[in-house]
């Protein structure tokens, strides 16, 4: 019979963690829309990456990054352009 105290409890124990996230996600969702400071929606979980204060230094990265991507773009047309023509002889 002692054992039926101790199930309850383990449960308990294994579900209150899962509730409290749900619970947390659902008041930030709730009453915190809007408050998160310019994070696009994402105020807590970016907490420890920085201050996005200095708007040109994020523009500098922001066209880096496209022209990065630019180059992955064409670089992946090239490899596809050469694969189509190894697999279709013309």
């Amino acid at each position: 019979m002692d054992w039926t105290i101790g199930i309850p409890l383990v449960a308990l124990l294994l579900l209150a963690c899962p509730l409290m996230m749900v619970g947390m996600m659902a008041f930030g969702w709730l009453f915190m829309r809007g408050r998160s400071g310019g994070h696009g929606g994402h105020g807590m979980m970016c907490m420890g990456h920085g201050d996005h204060s200095s708007a040109g230094a994020h523009d500098r990265d922001r066209a880096g990054v496209i022209g990065e991507l630019k180059a992955e773009r064409e670089r992946l047309d090239s490899l596809i352009t050469a694969a189509e023509n190894e697999t279709h002889p013309a």
